[in-house]
């Protein structure tokens, strides 16, 4: 009696599409084998590619012929040859090998004796036929893709920052992540600002949990994705070419292309340095004696070692790091905001960070409006049923359709109002971080708070054994912080252009300082006002990127 391996093969979207079920295959094999009496002596299901021989049962069941050839059978059965290969090559090499073996491979629906040479013509017409499908489907779909990228849609995987996620309407569409996509601006504010050591930027952003590789992140800071724009690649004739995405852009163009440009060219505005905490305040303060910048130094002594902040040369100048650290921070925490500028500081925060703290209702309301339309729709169908103008199952797949709907809306619902409550507790954490600074500056990392002194310091801060906060502060934030009695202020804050805020706005805000002044019986003059603004809008930038 002849022997015979039952060898089933599917593919996901054959098994979907066109019936190629595992069942119905052994079913069709068991029933051929038994009307010609061969003996079943093993089935091999696969559930894999026909595009290359590279599979799992397929290369165990080699495998095992090779290994027991006392065991071999003598038939190798499949229903088509398509089920058994889509590359006429491999498949030619496939065939000899188990010839070499003593089994003959055969499919029941295109039987072929291969020792007659003209049946060779008719499996050649098999393969290529299975190939040449192969080939116009993955043609098809490669059409496809390059088409839908062409209009501007998302068919790959999403970059890290998005996801997949189901409109209300149903349709599914790419939308930003959270916290990935606050990393992915981070990231970019960070190399806008002059953060170019890009080593140090990653490191950054993976002790705040980001969890992406190195590689990743390049690719991150170097793909025009986040700012819109799809990579259309080269296709057949056409060149590749950016198109504009129907998705949501997580940074501007300008900040992309900001970003590309400090890459490009390397010019530093700020570099992190990777000094301990210890020595935070060196290169920021000034030597009382030759008003020199100081740097600072470790000292060996018995037991440990002790930090200095002291002059590069020439003055014997120095004090402790850990005693002036503390002096400064205790003097920083004097500091308290005046209230009369909290309501425009709100209003600051708000613009500064649109997307962080807008009060965004219109996914709520489309999602209630779509809930409302989907219980109406039951409604309606339900007096169509007791009309007797539709079938009872026809309501049926109505209900249900909408009821699953009804729930996907009500969990958006529910994150939406969980976001809603986040969004309120971190606006009240920032407001808060404002009033007192020094709350913020104990939280910041390394990094962080090096821009923190950027911001509040003044031009030459001198470092003395006593410390008084209204002598090392800038003008704008001794008049915030109700430094400024007497109105004794010195305009030491550097000026420049305050980035990405237009003139108008610019100009309300000072407006409101001067009322602000009036109000107090003060005098606050148009460039004072300004160096206000800019420190506000510093701050507030910095606190959001630490919420």
């Amino acid at each position: 009696m002849r022997t015979a391996c039952l060898y089933i093969r599917v593919s996901t979207d054959e098994q979907s599409i066109r019936g190629y079920s595992q069942r119905s295959q052994q079913d069709r094999l068991e029933k051929y084998c038994l009307g010609h009496d061969i003996k079943i002596t093993d089935t091999v299901f696969e559930d894999h590619s026909a595009k290359t021989f590279k599979r799992p049962a397929w290369s165990e069941m080699m495998s095992r012929f090779k290994r027991y050839p006392h065991s071999r059978t003598t038939l190798l059965l499949f229903t088509k040859w398509d089920r058994f290969s889509r590359n006429a090559g491999d498949a030619y090499y496939v065939i000899n090998q188990l010839r070499n073996l003593g089994i003959q491979p055969q499919a029941i629906d295109q039987a072929l004796d291969l020792s007659v040479p003209e049946n060779k013509i008719m499996l050649a017409v098999y393969l290529a036929t299975s190939e040449a499908e192969n080939e116009r489907r993955s043609l098809n779909i490669r059409q496809g893709i390059h088409k839908a990228k062409k209009e501007g849609r998302v068919v790959t995987k999403v970059p890290f920052g998005y996801t997949y996620r189901h409109s209300p309407a149903g349709e599914k569409s790419v939308y930003p992540t959270e916290p990935e996509a606050t990393f992915v601006r981070k990231a970019y504010g960070m190399l806008a600002e002059g953060y170019d050591h890009i080593q140090s930027v990653y490191d950054y952003l993976i002790s705040c949990g980001m969890k992406c590789s190195k590689s990743n992140f390049w690719r991150i800071i170097r793909s025009p994705f986040y700012y819109g724009h799809l990579v259309v690649p080269a296709f057949e004739n056409e060149k590749a070419f950016c198109i504009k995405g129907t998705y949501e852009p997580l940074i501007s163009e300008e900040l992309f292309h900001e970003v590309q440009e400090k890459l490009n060219f390397r010019k530093r505005k700020l570099v992190i340095r990777n000094t301990e905490e210890i020595l935070l305040l060196r290169h920021f303060f000034y030597c009382p004696v030759c008003t020199k910048k100081l740097t600072g130094s470790a000292s060996k002594g018995r037991s440990k070692r002790y930090y200095y902040y002291h002059c590069r040369s020439g003055c014997r100048f120095r004090i402790r790091a850990d005693m002036a650290n503390e002096l400064f921070l205790n003097e920083l925490k004097k500091l308290n905001a005046d209230t009369a500028y909290i309501d425009m500081y709100k209003s600051i925060l708000k613009h500064t960070s649109k997307e962080l703290f807008a009060e965004k209702t219109t996914t709520q309301q489309t999602a209630s409006q779509s809930i409302d339309q989907l219980i109406n729709r039951i409604l309606k169908a339900k007096e169509l049923l007791i009309a007797g103008d539709i079938e009872a199952d026809d309501f049926q797949t109505i209900k249900t359709e909408c009821e699953a709907r009804i729930s996907t809306l009500g969990i958006e619902l529910q994150s939406a109002a969980l976001l809603a409550e986040r969004k309120e507790s971190n606006f009240n954490k920032a407001v808060s971080y404002w009033i007192d600074p020094g709350k913020l500056f104990q939280e910041l990392r390394l990094i962080e708070k090096e821009k923190f002194l950027e911001i509040m310091l003044s031009q030459v801060p001198v470092l003395h054994n006593q410390m008084f906060i209204q002598n090392i502060v800038h003008c704008a934030v001794q008049a915030i912080y109700k430094l400024d009695e007497g109105n004794n202020i010195q305009l030491a804050f550097a000026t420049g252009k305050m980035k990405e805020t237009d003139d108008n706005y610019k100009e309300e805000l000072i407006a409101e300082i001067k009322q602000i002044a009036i109000a107090k019986h003060q005098d606050i003059s148009t460039e004072l006002g300004e160096m206000i603004v800019r420190f506000l809008l510093a701050f507030a930038k910095l606190t959001i990127e630490n919420l």
